[in-house]
């Protein structure tokens, strides 16, 4: 990506965050035009064919549009045979139109469903972390296009169940489903802005950046979550909902996981990773945290202090 589309993929998501946080009533269209104007610069710079991806892209955008209704459940079923039968696309690509896409759509009122029952925030946390792990080893050992397309069938599976969960009666898979999210939360609100986090690595970075923003995003999270429950110490003075021994935590996992992978450059990487996730914003911090780190790697790059 030459620093023309960096400007504007660093543009488009200031804008999205903006409205996202300033203004209340947003038009859902806005933003749908902002990031498409992205996406047919970003396809256009690729050589790629615009009219498959734009495809794909509307697909996704239709998905998180419609979550919690039954037309999910159809766009869901078009993405598969998009992706997966009529369009195969490179890898990046890919993931690419499907983080754009459902970028663009997240601003939508989604229904706010309480979770049936109080999950167990320990328990959780360490699926989490598992997830982390399940990923890192995903784009370690298998080739980027295998890595992608089960990154994508998790997405899709991962909306299909989501949907079910907030649609569907009590059961015991819907239970289950419940049990993860914590009390009083979004049900849903968090896996869709981790799955969105997850793209945004994988879409814009290659072979061990991806790795450093899952072990940000999945293992550090998670552990700085336990260590902030477990351990009482005093809250960060510009953020109380965040104490300064799980932002310590945070910071100490991302170091020790992604130095093994990137080298010295991983310091710098916890320290930024750590100050985006303490930070009192009104977005996911997995989200913020996986957006701050590409657009790191993506400066460094340029720079020649890393190769993409």
């Amino acid at each position: 990506m030459d620093l023309f589309l960096l400007f504007f993929y660093l543009l488009g998501l200031a804008i999205f965050a903006y409205r996202m946080i300033k203004i209340s009533g947003t038009r859902p269209w806005l933003i749908f035009s902002v990031i498409l104007i992205l996406s047919v610069l970003l396809f256009y710079h690729e050589h790629a064919n615009e009219a498959i991806l734009l495809t794909s892209f509307i697909t996704f955008n239709a998905i998180i549009s419609t979550y919690s209704r039954r037309e999910c459940y159809l766009f869901i079923a078009i993405a598969v045979l998009c992706i997966f039968v009529e369009y195969p696309l490179g890898a990046s690509l890919i993931l690419q139109s499907a983080f754009l896409g459902m970028l663009s759509g997240s601003n939508l009122e989604i229904p706010k469903v309480n979770p049936m029952h109080k999950g167990n925030e320990t328990w959780r946390n360490l699926i989490q972390i598992a997830g982390g792990i399940f990923f890192i080893c995903l784009f370690l050992f298998l080739p980027i296009g295998a890595a992608a397309i089960i990154t994508i069938t998790i997405v899709l599976a991962g909306s299909a169940l989501g949907n079910h969960s907030i649609r569907g009666k009590e059961s015991g898979l819907v239970r289950t489903i419940h049990s993860f999210e914590r009390p009083g939360a979004i049900l849903g609100s968090g896996a869709r802005w981790l799955a969105m986090g997850t793209l945004v690595a994988a879409s814009f970075l290659t072979g061990n950046y991806v790795i450093a923003v899952f072990s940000a995003i999945f293992i550090a999270d998670s552990f700085s979550t336990l260590v902030g429950i477990n351990l009482k110490t005093p809250r960060l003075p510009y953020n109380k909902k965040k104490s300064i021994g799980g932002t310590f935590a945070y910071f100490i996992s991302v170091l020790l996981i992604s130095y093994f992978f990137i080298g010295p450059i991983s310091f710098a990487v916890a320290l930024l990773a750590a100050f985006a996730e303490s930070q009192p914003l009104h977005l996911d911090d997995n989200f913020d945290v996986a957006v701050v780190m590409v657009a790191f790697f993506i400066i460094a790059a340029h720079l020649g202090l890393i190769a993409l």
